[in-house]
């Protein structure tokens, strides 16, 4: 399912709404496509953030009476809806041949978005008077309608709607139109040879309208939506009024009309004669049928081919994806490194300073280690000195004292000797006493 994603109007509308060159921007307010597909980027543009958006689910157009809003009703429905009974606010033929002057080339361009891949899809209507004269002959009224994949080469943007040489717009929501405007023919052949150099576009241009409703439904833009919507809309009343029927064979033919296409019912006698003229043909259409059968081989081996470029497409994105994420964490974690590095040198810096003080406060105190091993020696030495003067003296001392004790037992035998002389002196004097007359 597609929605609207913008609209431009270039040199069309009547005299009081004029659309000179109007873009009408519903995008990237929407929530978030589920399954985003893979887009090459144009040249000049800037990466892409995030996954893409889905345009506004609903918007309001506020303008005066006359201001031009019917007028954008009508340019978009005869996208949609081409042929001039399908012409939104009444059958009036010539309502739509009235928004162009003789020297314009009218675009209406829609752009359409897929609302679970993203994927967009530009088809638009082209008109211009023929022979450059306004005329009440329909014949001269010129309408074609073309649709392509915006991408690199062409978007909604670079519509080759005038002979321009610019890449890009100046500005985003300017006009990238410069210089003369291009006829209906310039025009196409741009398209086209854009469509030639740029194959992944998928140019179409049709002129009927059976082929362009077609078309759009093999786009998957149903044109039957639209056809309920002009019809909601025929009379600026609400959606109500499309089913006020009176009669219950109403409701039928409604019914009827919006599951049957009429052209079927129609042709039923052409269909029945043409199913005669193939059984008479059935020789050559058994022919065509092994033919048909060869190109549903060949055609089933493309279909192989594209889903295989499909899951290709797939992996490439979540490469692609994988890639950026992987960058931007290389981004971040270089950006980490390259702090903690600074930091790191900022240690190292303070590492160095902090190892030339040690060493110096090494060296001083190794001087004071010294000078205090020198003094405890010195000190040491004293003490040891003062040590072994005492130690000569005690010995000399003791060596007197022992010379003392070695003499002491003479000293005592020469005591006893002497008491013992006393004694004996005295006991002859006791004896010569007694002995005396």
């Amino acid at each position: 399912m597609y929605e609207l994603s913008r609209v431009r109007l270039y040199s069309i509308g009547p005299a009081g709404a004029r659309y000179a060159d109007t873009v009408l921007d519903l995008r990237g307010v929407g929530a978030p496509v589920p399954d985003p597909a893979p887009a090459q980027a144009e040249f000049f543009e800037d990466e892409p953030v995030g996954p893409p958006r889905r345009p506004a689910p609903a918007g309001v157009l506020f303008l005066e009476n006359g201001g031009g809003k019917s007028v954008l009703l009508k340019l978009i429905f005869s996208v949609m809806l081409p042929g001039h009974r399908n012409t939104l606010g009444g059958a009036s033929s010539g309502v739509l041949r009235k928004f162009l002057l003789a020297d314009d080339c009218g675009h209406v361009a829609l752009e359409w978005q897929h609302t679970l891949t993203g994927e967009c899809v530009v088809v638009g209507k082209a008109s211009e008077w023929r022979g450059r004269q306004v005329s009440n002959d329909p014949r001269k009224f010129a309408e074609a309608w073309y649709s392509f994949r915006p991408g690199p080469g062409l978007s909604l943007d670079s519509l080759p709607v005038a002979e321009s040489s610019a890449v890009r717009p100046s500005a985003e929501g300017a006009s990238g139109a410069r210089g003369r405007r291009r006829t209906m023919k310039g025009f196409r052949d741009a398209l086209t040879e854009a469509g030639k150099f740029y194959p992944h576009l998928e140019v179409h241009w049709e002129e009927i309208h059976d082929r362009w409703n077609e078309h759009l439904g093999e786009l998957g833009l149903d044109p039957e939506l639209f056809r309920y919507q002009r019809e909601m809309n025929a009379d600026e009343g609400e959606a109500a009024g499309l089913f006020a029927v009176k009669k219950d064979s109403d409701f039928t033919d409604l019914l009827l009309r919006a599951v049957t296409d009429t052209r079927d019912t129609d042709g039923l006698a052409d269909l029945v004669s043409g199913f005669g003229n193939k059984l008479g043909r059935r020789a050559e259409l058994i022919a065509e049928r092994d033919f048909t059968a060869g190109s549903v081989d060949l055609l089933t081996r493309i279909v192989e081919a594209a889903d295989t470029r499909a899951r290709a497409r797939d992996v490439h994105a979540a490469a692609e994806r994988r890639t950026r994420t992987l960058a931007r964490r290389l981004s971040a974690r270089a950006g980490v490194e390259r702090g903690r590095a600074s930091d790191l040198a900022q240690q190292v810096t303070a590492a160095a300073h902090t190892v030339t003080e040690a060493e110096s406060a090494r060296e001083r105190s190794a001087l004071i280690a010294a000078e205090l091993a020198y003094r405890h020696a010195s000190l040491a030495l004293a003490g040891a000195e003062k040590a072994a003067a005492a130690q000569k003296r005690e010995l000399a001392d003791a060596r007197t004292l022992h010379s003392a004790w070695q003499a002491a037992e003479a000293v005592l035998r020469h005591r006893a000797a002497s008491d013992r002389s006393a004694r004996v002196a005295a006991a002859i004097l006791e004896a010569e006493r007694d002995a005396a007359p």
